[in-house]
């Protein structure tokens, strides 16, 4: 295999294109393939490039590959986009059927699914001849679901069957840990990768070098988010400052809520812009998360909040010191206005959001994923400064935007309507 791959390499001139980083885990055929590490590694464009040298690789036979995330709008966000900018790199046709989410590329077929609820399982537990499951942000699903994935792996024309998981490794209780980790149950291989270990080219750029510093600076402030995101080492945080649940929405209907309203946060190359939608029921609050997404122009932005049913009598808060993104935004018939934001707004906004009684909405992974590492900031000698984090907060702060520029001045927090 490792012969075939050089000398596919150079008749393909695949080199350019791929990561030499990335070389043993291009090469693995082992049955569990597990790739984990820190922020920014270049993760999940190794495991597309993996899968798609292999349509080239065995391009007598046909493939099929099944990819996973727990909620189709972040799988569509990460993954799909993801092997469509890699397959277009290296020049390959990438055919996406919409009505089934299905892709033909070479000879292989991907099939994208989320496993989000019964009918998302029914359809797992019906495929047949697989070749390759790859599940993207793998810390988000169960153990159950991980042995139904395994077991879907049979009946595939390959010259091996290979399950593929990538992560941050942000909970050392976590299951994937316990499982692989520490009791070592399985036939698998597992590599670590750190930013650094991102592609040349990804590495010269401005904007990375930037995003290295502000791993670097992880250090300074909370160790063991610098330990997870920047060295890629497993960690067990604590000090999180939000202890949020995560439930199905009590109630589809709009005029169930006492009101609804949005909180936002821009982003482009390095941040992704993020959308939260808010309801409020008495004194509860559910967050859904509407858009988690690098690369947005406001317009775009605008776009798909219209798509997402964001109409223009609907309120939402952005960051104030983006004057004229909200000026574009509103220029789109968003009806957004700046959140109160001063010297004490974070904190302030924090202990507003912690005497609420705040829910997750079921399928808001992001949201999730930002929560279990929102932390305080830590002196010295470890101890907890009542200041957090400034790192992968872009939902989080999309929700305070909105819950406390919306609520501070409602003395009691009543019931009211926009």
């Amino acid at each position: 295999m490792k012969i075939f791959f050089l000398i596919l390499a150079m008749i393909f001139n695949l080199n350019p294109h791929l990561n030499p980083n990335y070389t043993d885990m291009f090469q693995s055929i082992t049955e569990e393939l597990i790739v984990y590490g820190g922020a920014n590694a270049g993760k999940s464009y190794a495991i597309a490039d993996k899968l798609l040298i292999q349509s080239i690789i065995q391009d007598n036979k046909k493939l099929k590959a099944v990819v996973i995330r727990k909620t189709f709008p972040s799988l569509r966000a990460s993954a799909l986009d993801i092997l469509e900018k890699r397959a277009n790199a290296l020049k390959l046709p990438f055919i996406l059927n919409k009505s089934e989410w299905t892709s033909k590329v070479h000879n292989m077929t991907f099939q994208f699914l989320s496993l989000n609820n019964k009918e998302d399982y029914q359809k797992l537990k019906s495929m047949t001849d697989i070749d390759y499951i790859w599940i993207n942000e793998a810390t988000e699903i169960r153990e159950n679901d991980y042995e139904e994935c395994l077991r879907r792996l049979r009946g595939g024309q390959g010259d091996y069957a290979q399950a593929i998981m990538d992560f941050n490794p942000i909970d050392e209780e976590h299951w994937i840990h316990k499982r692989f980790f520490e009791k070592k149950i399985g036939e698998f291989e597992a590599y670590r990768f750190t930013v650094f270990d991102n592609h040349p080219d990804y590495l010269g750029s401005k904007k990375v070098q930037k995003e290295i510093n502000r791993l670097k600076r992880l250090k300074e402030y909370n160790k063991n988010l610098y330990r997870v995101y920047f060295k890629g080492l497993w960690g067990s945080l604590e000090g999180r400052i939000f202890d949020w649940d995560v439930q199905e929405l009590p109630n589809k209907d709009p005029d169930y809520y006492d009101s609804i309203w949005y909180g936002g946060d821009f982003g482009f190359s390095v941040d992704p812009a993020a959308v939260m939608r808010i309801y409020k029921k008495a004194d509860h609050i559910w967050l859904e998360q509407v858009i988690y997404e690098k690369e947005l122009t406001n317009d775009q932005l605008a776009k798909k909040m219209k798509e997402a049913g964001i109409t223009g009598r609907d309120l939402s808060y952005w960051d104030s010191s983006e004057p004229k993104s909200i000026k574009e935004l509103r220029n789109n018939d968003i009806l957004a206005k700046p959140a109160s934001k001063g010297p004490d707004s974070i904190r302030a906004g924090i202990d507003l959001m912690k005497s609420l009684h705040i829910h997750i909405v079921d399928g808001s992974n992001d949201l999730v994923k930002e929560k279990n590492s929102y932390v305080w900031e830590e002196d010295a000698n470890g101890n907890q400064l009542k200041k957090p984090v400034d790192y992968n907060n872009h939902l989080i702060d999309a929700a305070r935007y909105g819950i406390y520029t919306h609520l501070k001045d409602r003395k009691g927090y009543k019931v009211w309507r926009i």
